[in-house]
């Protein structure tokens, strides 16, 4: 019956072990983390999916003006001169 006792007193310690080892390597890896949400972080900056706060990317705008005047010209053109084409040949 000792024997028992003991084996099961010996299965509680290594569980006891295993939950405080687990407690400690889950509390040391909250700790790295520099942020958990974005109002950990400045202003100016976000909390990535590293847990570090980050900068707001700047996004620069570029406006690209689009003149389709000689495009729609050529086109214009080619379906006037198609038209006369065959309009000779009948």
């Amino acid at each position: 019956m000792a024997e028992a006792v003991w084996g099961a007193f010996f299965i509680v310690f290594i569980i006891g072990l295993s939950l405080a080892g687990a407690s400690t390597v889950l509390k040391y890896i909250d700790a790295n983390k520099e942020c958990a949400k974005n109002t950990d972080c400045a202003q100016s900056q976000y909390c990535g999916s590293d847990f570090k706060c980050h900068e707001y990317p700047s996004v620069a705008i570029t406006n690209v003006e689009s003149d389709w005047t000689r495009p729609a010209t050529i086109l214009g053109l080619s379906i006037v001169l198609g038209a006369l084409i065959l309009r000779r040949r009948r």
